[in-house]
């Protein structure tokens, strides 16, 4: 079986959606230099994601390819 790693985005209390299920928190600051924080590093060098339904249809919403 192959390491599991847990990459989230979650505030400081814990959380990782308001209540009603609003992730606007994680753009309240702007990005001018659209920097991905390590994520696309951290994608080249997995094989597997799982990802909740919730979380895949808000992600569906982004428009990315």
């Amino acid at each position: 079986m192959g390491k599991v790693i847990l990459f989230i985005a979650s505030s400081l209390d814990g959380f990782i959606a308001r209540p009603d299920g609003n992730i606007d928190w994680l753009t309240m600051l702007p990005d001018s230099d659209n920097t991905d924080y390590g994520y696309s590093e951290f994608l080249s060098g997995i094989s597997s994601i799982v990802m909740g339904r919730r979380t895949y249809s808000e992600v569906l919403g982004f428009g990315i390819q």
